[in-house]
């Protein structure tokens, strides 16, 4: 194999390598926005109940 074949192919190697790591990443960084996308949810939802509380007791106070 001459020089350019080899050269050739450790740069195929080295991409190929280069596109395994760069899958991972996209893997942890989906699962990382994934999480954080279910904690923002879960923050909005207590939230809403909090301000369904306070419009319930601000309604309550004003009845009396």
């Amino acid at each position: 194999m001459g020089d350019f074949e080899q050269t050739t192919v450790k740069s195929f190697h080295a991409v190929k390598s280069d596109m395994d790591e760069f899958k991972r990443s996209m893997n942890e960084w989906v699962i990382f926005l994934d999480n954080s996308l279910r904690d923002a949810k879960e923050q909005v939802r207590f939230l809403e109940r909090r301000v369904a509380e306070l419009e319930s007791e601000i309604e309550m106070m004003w009845r009396r």
